[in-house]
């Protein structure tokens, strides 16, 4: 009989990890940023979860234009890298704002890293640098949620 009880101690670990691995998979997901609908604000202006992404001030892109909205990619570019670039006959400039770039900012003072949420809601809600100085008047005031806010910057801080 002894052979038989290692084997059935080795069955009941199996079964048991089988059954807790059933039990996290049907566990509600976890209630932290989303970096995919960080993603889809970035790119698209909307959100997953309930309720619009609107915005005052910023570029007069007239809300459509050629049957694109603003979005944060309109400016800052795919990658966040920022740069150069035209839009209704006026040359701007985006900064780069993928986390690691607000990070490293040269005019930034050692005790204002690292770039948080709260001066990245700080800049994107009331177009304010850490510092205090106003952003450029290009920057868009954006109003979102706070989860949504949280997910756009879980989102930035994968763009390396």
């Amino acid at each position: 009989m002894k052979p038989i009880l290692p084997s059935l101690i080795m069955l009941c670990g199996i079964l048991l990890s089988a059954c807790s691995t059933l039990f996290r998979a049907a566990q509600p997901p976890s209630q932290g940023p989303d970096a995919a609908n960080g993603e889809r604000i970035y790119f698209t202006g909307s959100s997953g979860r309930p309720g619009q992404i609107t915005y005052t001030e910023g570029p007069n892109f007239g809300g459509m234009m050629m049957g694109s909205y603003l979005t944060c990619a309109s400016c800052h570019g795919p990658e966040g890298q920022g740069g150069r670039h035209q839009m209704h006959m006026t040359v701007m400039d985006a900064p780069d704002i993928r986390y690691s770039a607000l990070n490293t900012m040269p005019e930034m003072e050692d005790s204002q890293r690292p770039y948080g949420l709260p001066e990245f809601k700080l800049a994107v809600e009331e177009g304010q640098e850490p510092n205090g100085e106003a952003l450029d008047d290009d920057m868009p005031r954006w109003h979102m949620s706070e989860a949504d806010l949280q997910d756009l910057f879980a989102f930035l801080g994968i763009l390396q």
